[in-house]
């Protein structure tokens, strides 16, 4: 096995990639005795693998030649080492058979995402992909960070201390995702000690290979291959040995592949099965996996997802693991390493195709993929994942290796065979169900991977074999039924089928699929598949396609209305990939005549989807107005929605980003000049590394000052937020030149210092030709120079908020210049978490009646400060609407100079902040000042804060006698009990109008009784009980 990127900031589960040969080869695909066993990774329709019916008569007795040449009564420890090193020997070549190596150039790992499992049902492909882009960004909670190397560590601190729990791992995933080929390489690890050192036993069972109706017992389950080869020689006596060791060994490994390939109802609660009993194989599989055999063991057991939810949860693991299929990195290296030299020109074409890149995913998709590709596929038209398929079957077939006559029809049989499989809930087929269907063995050749093989012809002649086979994708299954409905089936059934299938989520591909047959280019290689026959009914089947797709966006335009204008998204972008697969303007133009014209978006989007969707807005040019945007973006969706947007000229009101992958961050700025208002949630999920956020950045800053610069008017954005996202001084200078365009400008700690601020403010200076609304700079260390900077253009600001901007006392004389040059009243300035002291509110205090608000929240301002403020309310002629020193130590004398200049200040903040902080400092005793201040005023004051302030009851009580002086009243966190309570309660009993609105704290409120409630609802219009 290849070393594992231990320099990979994620590390996943390995599957290999090799050098497959070529399928059109006769001589490479005929005469290798393994060139079936290659097509398991590149084109196997069916995998058949030999199923052992044996009994103890007929093994016994026919081997006992065998036994009898054997060492008798051998030391238990000789019995389990000889065992075990040939039950591993045998793993061995199921591992390299399943990796690839005997097949030339070599291998290299390629990472799988490994998650915990979240518990949802949930087969939906759409959200199996979303799921693999949330796991592949770093910043989700969806990590995935689980390795084959870790997986066993992980499920014991999930345990808890647990012992059955503690040693099974379940794992999930959709079909073709890579279950098996993690069950080969968690196998191989433990063979080469990498994992789980100490392992005696490990034991490999295939579900599927498995005569389910056959009683067997515990060593005939564990032991059937080696039984099958002939190559195990063990007495009675010792078997029993052997099997009593292995249920206590710690040190046992099982692995269960394919639990789901039973019916889901032999999984039902079944009795204890005795270790040496006759049983059906699944009781004592399910006696495995409940722990009532091989209780110590280690055990791994893969399904797929329905399956095992539908199975007893006696049965399923407590720690599970979901594979999500190949990320985006691994979906690279698995195309270097098989297409070598032709890398860059095959991946160029997956990058231009977008919704066949996004089926890659899936390993065995983006091996059909590249495949195809490599033999020039591309030229023929058909860039489709149905195309690749079909285009590859057809290819396989006419190869030398099948040799079919001219005229054979088994593709249809086989589209015979998947159809009633599909209906019938069947994943085996036995030789009598192939015969059925008229597939003769010689035709079956062709098509199956034969996995037991043995040179050792007595081995083989002593036992009966039967053969099952399965379809070793689900994809090859979903593509023959649809194949069977548009090639063979009558119109009547095959409307019929459409009509069910379109509503379900089973059948997604299927319809999928169906489309794709339909398209032009690949119904012509559809055609060719022996026998080569007209097909009837395929124009009136393509016009049925197009009515039923009109029904569905009917019925998803009908959901929407004036007050909810939030549509099924997922589903609009599953039938504009149907269209797209069938590539007809005649059959998606009624269609686009459907299609919203106001809406709201939300969920997530992927490249393919916008592309989809962008191909029919443009074929009927409809106008597309968006009131909301709030989506996250997958691969290179952010890029193809910008270019939808300037190409069609969405208007959109509210956009928001929620996330998208690093790289893409550059192109968000192609959407501001159709955006209103622009948000996003990414900021704090930026690539850690610096190089990285420095040249992401960057060009994310270039890309939203082309796009405002595409703006005609100014202040057209009317909310343009930029937070969190570390441009620094050069993001910045690139930025400047475009916010003339932006009416609420947010750029709270981006890394700004003084230098960006310099050139921000002479940008301000130069180009804003109007009042800019709001200017949010906060968090960023521009200091004095930066501030004094900025505040040169503070006429041209209605809002400028500067919090934790690094600024002194030392800058608040420029400051004060610039507002006091600038002669007109400035509406508001926020300086709070800046170290303003009392030197610089005594200089604040001079130009009180040019700020109609201002916030010097946790500025190191004492009571000095705070009685240079009051003097300077006190010459106000005309009222501030907002005054906040809240987290100020003022203390009672600060309290109580404010308290006499309450008729000047319609809003006082002498409270906490939000989240932390404990008030001004005042007592009791500046309470009686407040209270005095209050009840000397003609008109309320509009708000008072005071919470975080510890004057208790005492303060209370001074309160109540004055609470129809105050419109909004915060006392949160006042340490007010009962008694204060009961107080306020009376003061509030006494008012002729009901108090506007009431902050108490969620421990205070405890304290009230029923009566008190009573009185806070009729007195308060709002009351605020908030734990803050």
């Amino acid at each position: 096995m290849g070393q594992c990127c231990s320099k990979q900031r994620r590390k996943h589960c390995k599957c290999y990639a090799g050098s497959y040969p070529d399928l059109t080869n006769a001589s490479t695909s005929s005469n290798s005795p393994n060139a079936s066993t290659q097509f398991v990774t590149g084109l196997t329709v069916l995998n058949q693998s030999s199923r052992n019916t044996y009994n103890d008569c007929n093994i016994y007795q026919n081997v006992g030649d065998i036994y009898t040449h054997g060492m008798r009564n051998r030391p238990l420890t000789e019995i389990v080492n000889t065992t075990a090193e040939k039950l591993h020997q045998h793993l061995r070549t199921v591992v390299d058979e399943k990796c690839g190596r005997e097949y030339g150039r070599a291998v290299e790992p390629v990472d799988l995402v490994l998650v915990k499992y979240t518990g949802q049902k949930d087969n939906d492909p759409e959200n199996q992909r979303e799921k693999l882009a949330r796991a592949v960004d770093k910043g989700n909670e969806l990590k995935g960070d689980i390795t084959v190397e870790n997986m066993f560590e992980r499920v014991k601190i999930e345990a808890g201390g647990n012992q059955t729990d503690e040693k099974t791992v379940g794992v999930v995933g959709a079909v073709g995702v890579g279950k098996s080929t993690l069950t080969k390489v968690v196998t191989e690890n433990i063979l080469d000690k990498k994992i789980l050192s100490n392992a005696s036993f490990v034991f490999y069972i295939t579900v599927g290979t498995i005569e389910l109706t056959r009683e067997t017992d515990l060593f005939e389950l564990l032991f059937a291959t080696l039984i099958a080869e002939g190559s195990l020689s063990i007495q009675e006596a010792e078997k029993k040995e052997l099997i009593n060791f292995i249920l206590k060994d710690p040190n046992t490994v099982v692995i269960i592949d394919g639990l789901d390939e039973s019916k889901t109802e032999n999984l039902h609660p079944y009795p204890q099965v005795l270790p040496f009993a006759k049983a059906k194989p699944m009781a004592l599989i399910c006696n495995i996996l409940n722990g009532k055999l091989l209780k110590n063991a280690y055990k791994l057991v893969t399904s797929r997802i329905t399956q095992f939810i539908d199975a007893s949860p006696e049965y399923r693991p407590k720690f599970v693991l979901e594979i999500l299929g190949l990320a985006p990195s691994e979906q690279q290296k698995l195309a270097r390493c098989v297409c070598g030299a032709q890398f860059d020109r095959v991946w160029k074409i997956l990058q231009d195709n977008p919704a066949l890149l996004e089926c890659c995913v899936v390993p065995v998709n983006m091996l059909m993929a590249l495949k195809f590709l490599l033999g020039g596929g591309e030229a023929s038209g058909i860039i489709t994942l149905t195309g690749v398929y079909i285009a590859m079957l057809n290819r396989y077939i006419r190869s030398k290796h099948c040799g079919f006559p001219p005229g054979m029809d088994v593709v249809k049989k086989l589209c015979d065979l998947a159809f009633d499989g599909w209906q019938t809930n069947q994943s085996l087929f036995s030789d009598e169900d192939l015969g059925h269907f008229g597939i003769p063995l010689t035709t079956q050749q062709a098509f199956v991977n034969t996995a037991i093989k043995s040179d050792d012809m007595f081995a083989i002649r002593i036992l009966q074999q039967d053969k099952v086979s399965y379809f070793v994708h689900r994809s090859w299954q979903e593509l023959l039924v649809a194949l069977r409905l548009v090639l063979f089936m009558p119109l009547n059934e095959f409307k019929s089928f459409l009509e069910n299938a379109f509503e379900s989520g089973d059948l997604e591909n299927v319809v999928k699929f169906c489309f794709g047959i339909c398209k032009g280019s690949v119904f012509d290689e559809a055609k060719q598949l022996p026998p080569a026959a007209q097909v009837d009914e395929i124009e009136e089947k393509k016009k049925f396609l197009g009515l039923i797709s009109e029904s569905k966006a009917k019925k998803l335009s009908k959901s929407v209305t004036e007050s909810n204008r939030e549509h099924d998204l997922q589903k609009w972008f599953h039938l504009f990939a149907c269209l797209n697969e069938l590539g007809s303007d005649d059959i998606s133009l009624p269609v686009t005549k459907l299609l919203p014209t106001v809406a709201d978006f939300k969920g997530s989007a992927f490249s393919s989807d916008v592309t989809n969707m962008a191909a029919l807005y443009k074929l009927n040019n409809t106008t597309l107005k968006l009131k909301s945007v709030n989506l996250f973006f997958f691969g290179s969706a952010l890029q193809s929605f910008g270019k939808f947007v300037q190409e069609q000229k969405v208007k959109i009101e509210d956009f928001k980003l929620q996330r998208c992958p690093d790289e893409q961050l550059k192109f968000a700025g192609s959407v501001l000049s159709q955006v209103q208002q622009f948000s996003h949630s990414c900021g704090f999920f930026i690539s850690e590394s610096p190089d990285i956020t420095r040249e992401i950045m960057l060009a994310l800053a270039a890309n939203i000052k082309d796009g405002l610069l595409q703006i005609d008017y100014p202040h057209q954005v009317a909310r343009l937020d930029l937070s969190y996202f570390q441009f620094e001084d050069e993001g910045v200078s690139i930025l400047s030149s475009g916010v003339g365009k932006v009416a609420e400008l947010y750029m709270i700690r981006i890394g700004m210092t003084s230098v960006g601020a310099v050139k921000l403010g002479e940008h301000l200076e130069m180009e804003t030709t109007q009042s800019m609304v709001r200017l949010h700079i906060s968090g960023n260390k521009v200091s004095d120079i930066g501030a004094c900077a900025i505040t040169k253009s503070i006429h041209k600001i209605k809002t400028l908020e500067m919090c934790d901007c690094g600024i002194t006392c030392k800058g608040i004389p420029g400051i004060i210049q610039n507002i006091l040059n600038s002669k007109t009243m400035n509406p508001r300035l926020d300086l709070s978490e800046n170290k303003v002291g009392d030197d610089g509110a005594q200089e604040l205090g001079k130009c009180l009646h040019l700020v109609e608000e201002l916030i010097l929240r946790d500025c190191d301002i004492t009571f000095t400060g705070a009685c240079a403020l009051a003097g300077g309310l006190s010459e106000l002629q005309t009222p501030m609407i907002e005054l906040g020193l809240g987290n100020n130590p003022i203390g009672d004398l600060g309290a109580a100079a404010m308290s006499k200049c309450f008729s000047n200040v319609k809003s006082l903040g002498l409270g906490r902040s939000i989240y932390a902080g404990s008030g001004c400092g005042i007592t009791s005793d500046g309470i009686s000042h407040i209270a005095s201040g209050l009840l000397s005023l003609q008109e309320p004051i509009q708000s008072l804060d005071l919470s975080g302030n510890k004057f208790g009851d005492d303060g209370a009580k001074k309160l109540s006698k004055c609470l129809h002086q105050v419109k909004r009243l915060n006392l949160s966190r006042c340490e007010i009990t009962s008694t204060g309570v009961k107080a306020l309660v009376d003061g509030l009993s006494t008012l002729q109008t009901p108090i506007e609105e009431l902050h108490l704290d969620g421990k205070t409120c405890f304290s009230m009784d029923a009566d008190s409630w009573k009185i806070f609802d009729s007195k308060v219009y709002k009351l605020n009980t908030s734990w803050w």
